[in-house]
């Protein structure tokens, strides 16, 4: 079967609560993945890498 993914790929991990609690702490304004800025995905296209991968993408509970 043929892919187009590298015999090895690079993946570039983020821990998506983290990301995205920076980003509100720079915008000074609470960011959602539906409200990241075009800059900042622009950012993570430019990377010399296969993948991105938002890690702990879930519905977190009250506490946190």
């Amino acid at each position: 079967m043929e892919t187009l993914w590298s015999r090895r790929p690079v993946i570039y991990e983020i821990n998506t609560w983290v990301w995205l609690n920076a980003l509100s702490h720079h915008y000074k304004q609470a960011i959602t993945l539906g409200t990241v800025p075009v800059e900042q995905w622009d950012a993570l296209a430019s990377l010399s890498v296969d993948a991105v991968w938002l890690m702990g993408v879930w519905e977190r509970s009250p506490e946190g």
